[in-house]
């Protein structure tokens, strides 16, 4: 697992996203909060939705989690901007549906969905921003619901 030590200042954005992407597999949401900043933003850009990782953040996790009990990443590449403050995560998110999640019955069906994530940081140990990007068409489709309305 990635190590992030808050008392080492070389943590990098890379480092960061890795240990938050390891904390997702295990699907370790209390985890997960806690390597944000206290005001920190979580948001879904094709959910339309944006707030205090406190209220975005265990809400959309935990509601995943139920409804996907098989719910994992795979980190395909990450990149560092802003001097190593900022890490841009290619990844792919993949699971089951087991219950229903964000208006799509279940019917049992998997999904793999390539996302972009955007992850700031404080340069120390700490996310400050998280903006996610995916093909909502797509993960909507994947799960057997044709209509998006």
């Amino acid at each position: 697992m990635a190590t992030v030590n808050p008392n080492t200042p070389s943590n990098t954005a890379t480092t960061i996203a890795q240990a938050f992407f390891e904390r997702y597999n295990a699907q370790d949401v209390p985890a997960m909060v806690t390597m944000f900043e206290p005001e920190s933003v979580v948001e879904y850009v094709p959910f339309k939705l944006a707030g205090p990782v406190e209220e975005i953040g265990p809400g959309s996790w935990g509601v995943l989690i139920d409804s996907f009990p098989d719910l994992r990443n795979e980190i395909l590449s990450i990149r560092e901007a802003d001097s190593g403050r900022t890490a841009i995560v290619d990844v792919n998110i993949l699971g089951t549906q087991a219950k229903e999640a964000f208006g799509v019955p279940s019917q049992g069906r998997a999904y793999t969905v390539r996302h972009l994530f955007i992850i700031e940081t404080d340069g120390v140990a700490k996310i400050t921003r998280v903006t996610s990007f995916w093909d909502n068409a797509d993960w909507y489709s994947q799960l057997g619901k044709t209509s998006l309305v």
